[in-house]
């Protein structure tokens, strides 16, 4: 799923590398840093490491909530910061492919279809910083916290329950070291490897030190709570916490009980918050952050590019933009409105004056549920003439239907004039800022005013439906049966514009059920064609990423999932030589 375009700096320059064509990808002569991530993205800027050193790692977003098992917890800079000390059963390595984590588990394999069983199997050795063993209770404790049954905790508000609202029990034997995971009668759960993975396991035995009881739900939450509030002490990775400066930064340090077959080279490492994206060059330039991942603009690659000593990497995220309508808005309920408003949109004309600048090998995006090199991926937008721009065809569609464009303006068969649309987007992005303009001014050839209006808290404004249109991201993942049910089926938690199809949810229900992953991607496909036709979420672009290091660190590189580079933090280095 990867295409990469990579640039590299000082050292480069020294040896002649250049970058070769229109593509911004390396030429075959560029083979240090990160020149072979695109043959060879889960080794590349590998090599030996020197025992010592630190690092600093820039983040986004400060932490809100330390428990990544509920919604505040759940972001990408919580997930991150907290990658070398949270246990996961598999983890997503830069390919986008799931691994069992072989520090943690001996193995995890489906024993029984019907109902579906999983058995894993927990490394003896595996234990949590003060030495107690990491167990059955674990997953227990961690099922209960995201399961959103009031019976398991009363007030959990896990970011997602796909997976844990299936299963029926949870047994350990084996001193706990055998967990057995049993889906409720006639349930099945196609992506069974993201429970335990997608978020992390919490140490049980420090909230029962609490005094919480984690048979009872209100124990459950109260201990929930706990962990969101409590800067973690413990550690089940190969880093602990050593200090924390709120909103400013957090310093790790080797995990003395480290069970993992390889230990950490770096002594500590720091992750600084830096949320005004216009800090992160300085901060850089001054060896204040040794390295980042943040959102990238043209200015900031321009920015990297130019700060000797260090190379970077342009690659592809899970996590794609679009265009969302609010359905509940009675001109929006309208599919024919829908489908020319979608029509009268050039994707191509956004993509180039946003993230194509700087990455002229992005595309239009042509899936709700797929991205390019995913197996399942079927762009079913092209041929509809959605995003093509095509403002003589979104006109046609209008006036068919009744609707009248008088003096710039549009009206319904109704004669009603469809009043000013609030279009929002998140207030520090510059990239949606500049959509949103795009997008309003093309919009005005149909007669629809569509007024940019940013918000200050966009998720806010999403959950409590607060648009009329907008421009957000959803983050795809190689767990993708589950997802497209959880953000296309009515009433589900990320379906924020009020969509409602009844066959649309029979088939995205149908794909989070199936086992079979290929059959399951074949039904979602269908279920997008229904989706496309709908014309209530209008894809735009996957969203590129920008990874970038002083070349004297070695292991750092990108990662298409939340977990960014950070998914192999143990592994992180000064070279040797």
């Amino acid at each position: 799923m990867r295409g990469v375009a990579v640039a590299l700096t000082a050292v480069a320059l020294l040896l002649g590398a250049c970058t070769g064509g229109g593509s911004g990808k390396p030429s075959p002569t560029a083979t240090i840093g990160f020149a072979d991530c695109e043959k060879n993205p889960t080794t590349c800027n590998g090599g030996e490491l020197k025992l010592g050193g630190s690092y600093t790692y820039g983040l986004e977003r400060t932490i809100a909530n330390w428990n990544v098992n509920t919604k505040d917890g759940a972001s990408p800079s919580t997930k991150q910061a907290l990658s070398g000390l949270l246990p996961q059963v598999f983890e997503v390595d830069p390919q986008g492919r799931l691994q069992l984590n072989a520090d943690l588990m001996i193995s995890a394999d489906i024993t029984n279809q019907n109902p579906e069983t999983i058995v894993y199997k927990i490394r003896p050795d595996a234990v949590w910083s003060d030495g107690i063993p990491i167990t059955a209770d674990d997953f227990i404790f961690s099922w209960k916290q995201n399961s959103g049954n009031p019976l398991h905790c009363n007030g959990c508000t896990p970011a997602a329950t796909a997976g844990y609202d299936v299963i029926k029990s949870i047994v350990g034997s084996d001193s706990g070291k055998t967990v057995t995971m049993t889906f409720t009668d006639g349930k099945t759960f196609g992506d069974w490897k993201g429970n335990f993975s997608n978020d992390g396991l919490y140490p049980s035995h420090l909230a029962t030190k609490q005094g919480y009881d984690l048979a009872k739900p209100d124990g459950v939450y109260a201990a929930s709570d706990w962990f969101a509030r409590t800067v973690p002490t413990w550690s089940g990775g190969p880093y602990q916490i050593d200090s924390y400066d709120r909103d400013k930064s957090l310093v790790l340090k080797k995990n003395d009980k480290w069970y993992g077959k390889t230990k950490p080279s770096l002594d500590t490492i720091t992750f600084r918050f830096i949320t005004d994206p216009a800090a992160i060059l300085p901060a850089l330039k001054a060896k204040e952050i040794t390295g980042m991942s943040p959102t990238p603009s043209q200015t900031l690659v321009a920015g990297v590019s130019g700060t000797p000593g260090v190379i970077y990497e342009v690659g592809e995220s899970y996590a794609w933009e679009h265009l969302m309508l609010n359905v509940r808005n009675k001109y929006l309920a309208d599919p024919v409105l829908r489908r020319a408003l979608f029509t009268e949109v050039s994707v191509k004309t956004v993509v180039e004056k946003t993230y194509g600048a700087f990455d002229k090998d992005l595309k239009p995006l042509g899936s709700h549920n797929f991205v390019p090199g995913d197996t399942g991926y079927k762009d079913v937008i092209s041929g509809t003439g959605q995003g093509t721009g095509d403002s003589e065809k979104a006109k046609k569609l209008l006036t068919a239907a009744g609707y009248k464009l008088d003096n710039g303006r549009l009206s319904t068969k109704a004669g009603e004039a469809v009043p000013t649309l609030r279009l929002r987007y998140d207030k520090d992005n510059a990239i949606r800022s500049a959509a949103a303009e795009l997008i309003s001014a093309a919009l005005k050839n149909i007669g629809i005013d569509a007024r940019p209006e940013p918000a200050d808290n966009l998720q806010q404004a999403l959950t409590a439906g607060d648009f009329d249109l907008v421009l957000s991201d959803f983050v795809n993942g190689p767990l993708y049966q589950g997802a497209a049910e959880r953000r296309w089926a009515t009433g589900a938690a990320g379906n924020y514009g009020g969509y409602s199809n009844a066959e649309l949810d029979r088939l995205v229900h149908a794909a989070a059920i199936d086992v079979d992953p290929r059959h399951a991607a074949d039904t979602l496909n269908q279920a997008d064609d229904l989706l496309t036709k709908d014309a209530y979420v209008l894809p735009l672009m996957q969203r590129p990423t920008l990874t970038f290091t002083y070349s004297e660190y070695a292991n750092i590189r990108d990662n298409p999932s939340v977990w960014g580079p950070t998914y192999n933090i143990g592994e992180w280095g000064l070279r040797s030589t």
